[in-house]
């Protein structure tokens, strides 16, 4: 009977195939040890593709500026690519707030914007399988489960089937 992946092998190859649709000679994914800083100039956001998460102004600065062989920003994750291998940060909210505004439209405000490292590495997190844990008042499970709005009209979410 063949071994079960372990949970760091199934986020590595979750992020790896996210990854892979964008850049396929990409074969290793590693999470971010230090932020990074990327300065999104005027030029930046006036060649960048609304809704895109390989040219999107963000990408271009960060790409421009790092000499990257390419990038994939998305409203929480990003992914810096350089030969094959891919390294993973956190969009800030910050950071997100603007790529919402240039996905709508709005532009990217020019400045300096920081990546971070993701608070929970490859393999480590929620089991969303778990089931809920939210309790009420009187310490039993909430009947009621907040209500869930995706952000409309930007960029579709990595890893979802619309991608």
């Amino acid at each position: 009977m063949p071994k079960s992946k372990s949970k760091k092998e199934v986020a590595f190859s979750r992020a790896l195939s996210i990854v892979n649709k964008y850049f396929p000679e990409v074969t290793e994914v590693e999470d971010a040890e230090d932020a990074i800083t990327v300065e999104v100039t005027k030029h930046d956001e006036s060649v960048a593709t609304r809704k895109a998460h390989k040219t999107c102004a963000m990408a271009v600065a960060a790409k421009r500026e790092m000499h990257l062989d390419g990038v994939i920003i998305s409203v929480k994750t990003a992914y810096m690519v350089k030969g094959k291998k891919a390294i993973r940060f956190s969009v800030p909210e910050h950071v997100s707030r603007e790529v919402v505004s240039f996905d709508r439209g709005a532009g990217f405000q020019p400045g300096k914007y920081k990546l971070i490292p993701n608070p929970r590495k490859l393999g480590e997190g929620i089991d969303h399988r778990a089931g809920s844990s939210e309790r009420n008042d009187e310490g039993g499970h909430s009947k009621s489960k907040a209500v869930h709005l995706p952000t409309q009209n930007i960029r579709t979410v990595l890893g979802s089937s619309v991608e």
